[in-house]
């Protein structure tokens, strides 16, 4: 009778939050399902530049990375080698401008990454989707389904970002991150007492007044799911925003929220100064427009140090130390059969994404 109890009960909660998470919808007000890969919605971000976590893969514009195939947009890391060829990578030049590459996305020549000494040509090719100038949207419902990427090393994403930075650059003007997870299949770090790849999945917020003082710590969230993990099968990855708070959900669980108090979040922050914030709302800065990113990433700091995997440990130093790069391209013989490279387990794959109004 108990066990009967505590299954109805769960039952129920799994239940309120699908019903408060549906009883929020408007008015839908996107609805991509992939039928094409539509440029009037998406833009492909073409840049060398290895990211503000110092990750080993360039972003092109080329139907290999990035295609739709029955119904799902397929993001797919391939290897610079496979392409150019072994020699290329340590000392050929790689020229981004011919496939859509801009001065706006590749600050310090990204547009041109040339091999030298301690540094390679990014070895991974990927692809990075944007809705930037093409569709944002403020408060409202968010529904992804999505499987996420097998292989050591990927770096799989789904985020928003502000559509202007009305309160001035990152963090200040805010990051949504509706999706982020690690590939590898067992990760195991002793500090978190549990896997960090693919078993894991997350949502975070990045606000704060310079990226020294990044308030995330306070709205990061993470949901472990050891007996199916996220490259298994599709999931849906949720957000309920509005003029009070942000609510993530992964499938019918609550992950996490956030309600900042009346200070907003400076005040949840408990930063000092003046408050960049003041002449917003208590949301601020997530009282703006967003835009969808879409990006399988490779490596960087977004993998921590000290920690097990299963196929050969983390063969780079974190804090793009010099080499970095080179260190993780001399180890393929461990990631690269992780990857399956004779099938599409190492893509991201997206069936739809639907917006609703408040």
């Amino acid at each position: 009778m108990e066990r009967c109890f505590l299954v109805l009960l769960c039952l129920l909660v799994a239940s309120q939050a699908t019903n408060d998470f549906n009883d929020s919808r408007g008015a839908l007000i996107f609805n991509e399902e992939f039928d094409e890969l539509d440029e009037s919605l998406w833009t492909h971000y073409v840049s060398g530049n290895r990211g503000g976590n110092w990750e080993f893969q360039y972003y092109r514009n080329n139907a290999k990375n990035s295609y739709v195939k029955n119904g799902l947009l397929h993001i797919v890391p391939t290897l610079t080698a496979d392409e150019y060829g072994e020699d290329f990578i340590y000392n050929g030049e790689l020229n981004l401008w011919d496939e859509g590459c801009r001065d706006e996305w590749s600050w310090s020549d990204g547009c041109i990454r040339k091999a030298g000494g301690d540094y390679i040509v990014n070895p991974v090719q990927s692809a990075k989707l944007i809705s930037k100038n093409k569709f944002s949207f403020l408060y409202g419902t968010v529904e992804i389904r999505a499987q996420l990427p097998k292989g050591d090393w990927l770096w799989p994403a789904m985020w928003l970002m502000p559509e202007s930075s009305a309160y001035g650059g990152w963090p200040s003007s805010g990051e949504i991150d509706l999706c982020e997870s690690r590939g590898n299949e067992e990760l195991w770090c002793d500090w978190a007492g549990s896997y960090q790849g693919r078993q894991l999945a997350g949502c975070n917020l990045h606000w704060g007044p310079d990226g020294a003082h990044n308030g995330n710590h306070k709205t990061s969230y993470w949901h472990l799911n050891e007996e199916n993990d996220y490259s298994n099968d599709f999931h849906t990855y949720k957000m309920k925003w509005d003029r009070q708070g942000i609510i993530f959900f992964i499938d019918d669980a609550r992950i996490g929220a956030v309600q900042p108090p009346d200070g907003g979040f400076w005040e949840l922050g408990g930063f000092q100064g003046e408050n960049i914030w003041s002449d917003g709302s208590k949301m601020a800065p997530f009282d703006q427009n967003f835009y969808f990113i879409l990006n399988v990433a490779v490596g960087g700091n977004f993998f921590p140090d000290g920690c097990y995997n299963a196929h050969g440990d983390k063969p780079w130093p974190s804090n793009n130390v010099p080499g970095s790069m080179k260190s993780f391209w001399e180890a393929r013989q461990d990631w690269v059969p992780t990857w399956d490279m004779d099938s599409e387990e190492r893509a991201l794959k997206i069936d739809y994404i639907k917006v609703w109004s408040l």
